[in-house]
């Protein structure tokens, strides 16, 4: 981890125009990335992502340390004839030449027999669901891919019928393939796919649908989360998840802990441009109902904008976490648990531009079970146990911490004087506001104000310190963030 700190202090530009020759945003080639997928291949971490600038065909970036980033390509670099019979059937849905002249939100997996299944989605206009996803292929995982086959068609009566955009493809624990999609209105949906072909198991097409020999549920699967606002969905099975199911600060019962199989979904919520957030739902099956209790549909809020900046005159950095969202789920095969999503320049700047950037970071499950995310940019570490001495010596046990709101369009500025203090309060400016407890390798369970938060004690570069620290991320009983930053004494 310290090489590579050592070269992520080399700082961070948000420069759209690269008016700046020594950008380093172009050493980490992440301008421009937006809905990204990631998947390991040949050595590197490679992401795919949304066509933007003028890169339209999925760009295509990969790195070894997941640090340092490179531009390497496109995925249909023969052009858009490599799509041409998805732009026929788009034409024909639409009734006329379509708008859009980008491809959004692709997902690879290896292929059965080798090469790579790219599922991507083409939107004929902008703001409606004139929308087909299809599969293509490639014997490498840089390409050229192939158009194979359409898997979804969409156009019109958005809400009874859903947007065939987002795809993601996940398995579950006995090897079946299953691909969520959609976007707004008609809510979040679920096909399973033939793992041997990567097509739809049940062999439907949009012919069937048209001619009526299908119903509408059948041709668009199942709604697994019926949802107005949340787009970008992507489903992780994560195998004996470690979950307390009493009140830890009543006491810790090693009776009471259990582990359990779950299929996490995660989706990002409302306007994009202006209070993008992403939240969690959970569910025992692939394609159940995937739920939040006791938040039900509406999901638990694991981030909107926020920063660790303590105002907009804060100069220590030059970024926030501005409307982050629609992320991956991956696990490394190394095992390291990851969000890979885009950022945006933020509103605080004065900007005509808001391009996008790849951000990741790490995450861990709580006590609860629940997905929390470091709130730091990932930087090469690894999750581990931290002790108690560690935590109370960490930057002295000084923290700035940031509690997100419920609202979405406020960036969430960071306060200091947090500490855990070594008789188990916790105290901000001296004023004592809840108790903590560390059990455990790293759990953290801790009050503030009188609500309860259960969180993680992670380790992190601190980019306010540009020093590795100690980060937690907790959630609350409200369902909303709460987050951790270890830093150095301050008069």
């Amino acid at each position: 981890m310290k090489n590579i700190v050592k070269d992520f202090a080399d700082g961070f530009c948000f420069d759209p125009l690269h008016t700046d020759k020594k950008c380093p945003c172009e050493k980490w080639g992440t301008f421009g990335a937006h809905d990204p997928s990631m998947i390991e291949a040949d050595g590197y971490y490679y992401v795919f992502s949304t066509g933007t600038f003028g890169r339209d065909l999925y760009q295509i970036r990969r790195s070894k340390d997941l640090v340092h980033w490179e531009f390497v390509g496109e995925a249909f670099p023969q052009g858009f004839s490599a799509l041409a019979p998805v732009v026929a059937t788009l034409e024909e849905v639409y009734g006329g030449k379509v708008k859009t002249e980008n491809l959004w939100a692709p997902d690879v997996v290896p292929a059965a027999g080798g090469g790579y299944w790219l599922y991507g989605c083409y939107t004929g206009v902008f703001g409606d669901n004139y929308s087909v996803i299809y599969l293509a292929k490639a014997e490498k995982i840089e390409g050229p891919y192939r158009y194979e086959q359409t898997l979804v068609v969409t156009g019109g009566n958005w809400g009874l019928v859903p947007n065939a955009i987002d795809a993601q493809i996940f398995y579950d624990g006995a090897g079946r393939m299953f691909m969520t999609y959609g976007s707004f209105y008609g809510g979040i949906r679920i096909l399973e796919l033939d793992p041997a072909t990567g097509l739809r198991k049940d062999g439907f097409t949009y012919e069937m649908y048209k001619a009526h020999s299908i119903g509408r549920q059948e041709y668009y699967g199942k709604t697994i989360l019926p949802s107005s606002n949340v787009e970008g969905s992507v489903v992780a099975y994560k195998r004996g998840v470690r979950i307390y199911k009493g009140d830890i600060f009543a006491g810790e019962d090693p009776e009471k802990w259990t582990r359990e199989d779950k299929f996490f979904l995660m989706g990002s919520a409302d306007s994009l441009s202006m209070d993008y957030n992403m939240r969690l739902w959970a569910s025992d099956t692939p394609d159940g109902c995937y739920t939040a209790p006791p938040y039900g549909f509406a999901g638990q809020k694991v981030t909107s904008s926020f920063s660790w900046r303590h105002s907009p005159e804060d100069k220590r950095i030059d970024f926030d976490f501005f409307v982050p969202g629609h992320n991956d789920l991956y696990t490394t095969a190394g095992g390291v648990d990851l969000l890979i999503y885009h950022n945006r320049t933020p509103y605080t700047f004065e900007r005509k531009m808001r391009p996008h950037y790849l951000f990741v970071s790490m995450y861990a499950h709580n006590s609860a079970g629940d997905i929390v995310m470091s709130p730091n940019r990932y930087a090469g570490e690894r999750l581990r146990p931290v002790s108690r001495g560690e935590l109370l010596g960490v930057s002295d046990g000084n923290f700035d911490y940031i509690k997100v709101g419920s609202g979405n369009f406020d960036c969430a500025y960071a306060k200091s004087g947090f500490r855990f203090e070594e008789d188990g309060r916790v105290t901000v400016q001296g004023e004592t506001l809840g108790e903590w407890k560390l059990y455990g390798d790293n759990y953290v369970a801790f009050t503030f104000d009188g609500m309860k938060y259960l969180g993680v004690a992670m380790p992190a570069y601190i980019e306010t310190e540009k020093c590795g620290g100690i980060t937690v991320s907790a959630r609350g009983e409200n369902g909303l963030p709460f987050f951790l930053n270890s830093v150095s004494t301050r008069s």
